[in-house]
Parts: C-alpha cells; sequence; structure tokens
C-alpha cells in the first residue's frame, strides 16, 4: 500500500519548484506554485530529503540532485529516456539524437523531444540538458529563459563556447 503524498515547494531565484514525493520517490515537480502540482497531496513546509538537495542545488553544489530518488513512469521507451537523461552531468549537454541511441532507437530523437515533453519531474530529470542536434536550445516547459538561466547556472553554456 503507497503512502500519503506530500507536496512542498521551495524559493529559487528563478521562482518557486514546487514537487511531490510518494514513499521517498519524487512523483512529480514543476516550476510555479504548488498548485500547478496535478496530484492531491499533504502541504508541508518541508520534505527533508528533497528539500535539502534542491537548496544545495541552488546554492551551488551542482550534483546534489543526483541522490534524489524519482519514480518512473510511461513506456519503457520513456523510462529509458529518463534514466539517460539523469546521467547527463551538469556543465554536459546531450542531444536529442544522443539521448534516442542510449535508449536503443537511434532514429527515434522526435520520440526523446516528446518524453523531455512529457517530463514530470523537471529539474530533478534534467530535460533542460538536452539540446538540439546543432546545439540550439530548443524548447523548455517552462519558458527558454529558464532554460537559459539553468544552462548558465550548470556553466554548460560556457563550457559549449570553448
Amino acid at each position: 500500500m503507497k503512502s500519503e503524498i506530500l507536496h512542498s515547494s521551495i524559493t529559487t531565484k528563478i521562482g518557486p519548484f514546487s514537487f511531490a514525493v510518494q514513499d521517498g520517490l519524487v512523483i512529480e515537480a514543476t516550476f510555479g506554485a504548488i498548485s500547478r502540482l496535478k496530484s492531491e497531496g499533504r502541504k508541508v513546509r518541508s520534505i527533508p530529503q528533497v528539500s535539502t538537495q534542491l537548496k544545495r542545488y541552488f546554492a551551488g553544489n551542482l550534483r546534489a540532485l543526483d541522490s534524489i530518488k524519482v519514480a518512473e513512469f510511461g513506456s519503457p521507451f520513456h523510462r529509458k529516456v529518463m534514466r539517460a537523461m539523469r546521467k547527463i552531468r551538469p556543465g554536459d549537454l546531450a542531444s536529442y539524437g544522443d539521448l534516442a541511441k542510449q535508449a536503443g532507437k537511434a532514429r527515434a530523437s522526435r520520440a526523446v523531444g516528446s518524453a523531455c515533453s512529457r517530463n514530470p519531474i523537471p529539474l530533478i530529470v534534467p530535460c533542460h540538458r538536452v539540446v538540439r542536434s546543432d546545439g540550439s536550445l530548443g524548447r523548455y516547459g517552462y519558458g527558454v529563459k529558464a532554460k537559459k538561466w539553468l544552462l548558465e547556472f550548470e556553466g554548460a553554456l560556457e563550457n559549449r563556447l570553448k
């Protein structure tokens, strides 16, 4: 039997970041208010194992998100894409084609784009680190401005220009 879903949020330089946790796994996240979460849950001030790591990330410990456990959703291909995204390190970028190859379907870059757009756990599953094969940023569900801010914060755009 699954336990209760808890909702919490932290304040970041690009606005609130809200998330839902069940059984120790982040099941959903969004840039914006808790009311944007789709799951029904009880609002709490903090969920220590997640809130602390998110605050560490925004304080500059870019690897802090690695220890946050997430639930996996979607088709087997979608889950492979999510796992591949989690392997993209801060400061690095991957193309939709790169992720398609890692997920075992080299010609499925559009399907990767679809998986990224449906990512229920942005930031922690870092779809913002996925760019077009020509190096342009592409889209982001929270706006290109937020994607650019995150990539600059992580040093990825600086690294790309070297």
